[in-house]
């Protein structure tokens, strides 16, 4: 049904609950409902199958990164590459797009087994949000989703001033500290696997030998990143 008008494609479909729903957060009519409901599907919500959200995941990631980098490429044409991927790196971090998932309303839309109160709490509103991204580039093409990142992501949830004026390198902080008090500052690779289709780094940061936190991302970079952030906040560092 990917080809018919959203007119045809509401006839068929208003009947179902997820409609309406989905029209508010998407702003258009779906004309393929199950891939919608696949992306809102949580592989806890029945173990003994494949059909969950993880694959749309996959590819809602790669094309919002995409989509992302085109956007800070047109907007900052002065920029470095250095620059680009860090702010890309910013707005596509876990808990930003947890954070917008949730916004969004996709705790409510999703299905999850909402008795593991460990779920509940998670990432995973944020991979829904990029499973449901891959849903509409199947169902409507590039240019819808384009446009609904544009219009539903960037424009009320992502500041990029704001990104700019926060600190870019946490990590200086902490191996400043390290050096003033004369500690050994080190991070790590803890683990380093496939999952899903993609490479996950989890990166430790160890003061004298002894691990202090660790962080799990997509890169060493933002992993490094989150584990110098959150020793910052255990070791109290001003």
């Amino acid at each position: 049904m990917r080809f018919v008008p959203d007119f045809i494609a509401h006839f068929f479909i208003k009947g179902n609950s997820l409609d309406k729903d989905l029209q508010a957060l998407l702003g258009f009519t779906p004309s393929n409902l199950a891939v919608y409901e696949l992306a809102l599907s949580h592989r806890s919500n029945n173990l003994n199958t494949e059909e969950n959200n993880e694959r749309l995941e996959f590819l809602g990631d790669s094309i919002l990164g995409a989509i992302i980098s085109e956007h800070l490429f047109v907007k900052y044409p002065t920029k470095g590459e250095g620059y680009l991927t860090d702010m890309r790196s910013k707005i596509v971090n876990r808990k930003t797009l947890n954070d917008i998932g949730i916004k969004l309303g996709l705790k409510t839309l999703m299905k999850f087994n909402n008795q593991d109160y460990f779920l509940r709490d998670s990432q995973i509103f944020g991979n829904a949000l990029e499973a449901l991204i891959g849903a509409i580039y199947i169902d409507k093409g590039y240019a819808v989703t384009r446009t609904f990142i544009r219009k539903r992501i960037l424009l009320p949830f992502v500041d990029i001033e704001l990104l700019e004026s926060l600190e870019v390198n946490t990590k200086n902080r902490l191996i400043g500290w390290a050096t003033k008090f004369g500690k050994k500052i080190e991070f790590t690779t803890l683990e380093e696997k496939i999952e899903r289709g993609r490479k996950v780094f989890t990166i430790g940061v160890e003061i004298d030998g002894e691990l202090i936190t660790q962080s799990t991302a997509n890169n060493k970079k933002e992993a490094s990143k989150v584990a110098a952030e959150n020793a910052v906040k255990l070791l109290e560092i001003g």
